[in-house]
């Protein structure tokens, strides 16, 4: 085996042995939902990067994929950034095809991939309920459908980044991106990366309109287009003005094709505010989004 995915595989096997916490809240969305498990997520509270909220965010989401049959690990890794040196905590998952102790060096031909954190805002309860628990609680719903076809999901490895929001402002080349920067750079050692990789973010608004980058691969825009317009959703998804600064630029940067579904915040005025909280969300939308997606995995996996 390469070198380089061996030391990839020898990283992740680090699996969660604590409890996984469960959120103690009663929902009146339909168990196993995306906006179920939104609502759970959100339920923590505020999530910034090493808050202890973001821990139980990231025991709740094991939890829920172990079930579901994934084995779950974690890559934890630190950074420097505006403060200092930060320790960061990745989720990854995957599906075994065979014996669950060799799932880390098995091949993988996709990615399914959400940042996990919140902004940090020492002043205000920020809880980022589109940006992006809502991407976060429809990759378990998704992840669940794609256990029932095991042939499928050992080919996808499924990552819940810590660390896209920058720690002050916008993003910058030195805040923000630390957990997909870390995550892509384990890739870029071997010649055999993932054929592709999906990134969601922002993807539940009621006033749903996704606007993929501008340079996105151009394989699969294509497919997102499709997909949408078979299912009658195409109204909902488009193409930004220019590119855009999100967790598939490493990844893209590393030689893995990926595309950004990502909601159009350019106009908002809930963006990284205290009004993106449950209430700009709708199982429409992320009903919308869902089957965008599963149609995509379904033609990239055939």
């Amino acid at each position: 085996m390469h070198r380089a995915l061996i030391l990839l595989a020898l990283a992740l096997v680090a699996c969660d042995k604590k409890s996984e916490p469960s959120s103690q809240l009663t929902s009146s969305y339909p168990k196993g939902s995306p906006m179920a498990h939104t609502e759970a997520i959100l339920s923590f509270g505020p999530r910034p990067p090493g808050s202890s909220a973001l821990n139980k965010v990231r025991q709740y989401v094991s939890g829920e994929l172990k079930k579901s049959g994934w084995v779950v690990g974690t890559q934890t890794f630190t950074a420097r950034t505006p403060y200092g040196e930060r320790s960061f905590t990745n989720l990854i998952a995957r599906f075994p095809s065979g014996q669950p102790d060799k799932v880390w060096t098995q091949k993988i031909d996709g990615l399914l991939c959400a940042h996990i954190d919140s902004k940090l805002y020492p002043n205000k309860r920020f809880l980022g309920a589109d940006d992006a628990a809502s991407a976060c609680g429809l990759i378990v719903t998704l992840a669940e459908e794609l256990a029932k076809k095991p042939e499928q999901a050992a080919r996808m490895e499924i990552i819940f980044f810590d660390g896209e929001e920058a720690l002050q402002e916008n993003i910058t080349p030195y805040d923000g991106l630390y957990g997909s920067k870390a995550y892509a750079a384990r890739w870029r050692a071997t010649s055999r990366k993932p054929e592709f990789g999906i990134l969601l973010d922002m993807v539940g608004h009621k006033n749903l309109s996704i606007k993929v980058p501008s340079d996105s691969p151009k394989e699969l825009l294509t497919l997102m287009q499709k997909q949408a317009k078979q299912l009658g959703h195409d109204d909902h998804f488009g193409v930004a003005r220019g590119p855009i600064i999100d967790d598939h630029v490493p990844l893209n940067q590393a030689g893995i094709p990926t595309i950004d579904l990502i909601g159009d915040f350019s106009a908002s005025n809930w963006w990284h505010t205290e009004r993106d909280n449950i209430g700009i969300l709708s199982a429409e939308s992320l009903e919308i989004t869902r089957q965008v997606v599963s149609g995509m995995l379904a033609d990239l996996l055939e």
